[in-house]
């Protein structure tokens, strides 16, 4: 049996994790994952859901104190994706088309977790959630919904 072909990195990256059997793994592939300090935690393919662990350097933390929150967003948005690229096929990819995030409260720097969860995925369109608390007390910090076109294939255009 060959190994299947993947959308993307971020999909060949859930894949090494399901077939591992590991409990964390450093999300290394995608910068931006890297740069928030992303580990893979859970992923269920069945219910469409995954825990990402955070824990973001100094410089997302922005004025006061707290998390920019371009970075609290880019930690829900990464939630959602990842549990959409989990409930698709491997050669199958996905895009954010809209993204609403609503702050609960200040993020200090800290470790974060997000639990992303799809509501329903079709053929064209996914639709999904994500809770970001703190890893230390549990306190939600903030919450967002999205909307995700579902990429066929993630190979490029041959013009």
């Amino acid at each position: 049996m060959s190994a299947p072909a993947f959308g993307n990195p971020d999909q060949a990256l859930i894949h090494r994790f399901v077939q591992s059997g590991l409990v964390a793994l450093p999300i290394d592939s995608n910068p931006m994952a890297q740069a928030l300090g992303s580990t893979l935690l859970r992923v269920d393919r069945e219910r469409g859901e995954v825990d990402i662990g955070f824990e973001p350097a100094d410089l997302f933390i922005q004025g006061t104190g707290v998390l920019q929150g371009g970075a609290v967003t880019a930690m829900l948005d990464f939630a959602m994706a990842f549990a959409t690229l989990a409930s698709l096929p491997p050669q199958a990819s996905c895009a954010t088309v809209n993204l609403n995030t609503s702050f609960l409260r200040p993020a200090p720097q800290g470790r974060y977790i997000a639990t992303g969860t799809v509501d329903r995925c079709g053929k064209a369109m996914a639709f999904s959630q994500a809770r970001l608390v703190r890893a230390d007390t549990g306190q939600l910090v903030a919450t967002a919904s999205s909307s995700l076109a579902v990429l066929a294939s993630a190979s490029p255009a041959v013009s």
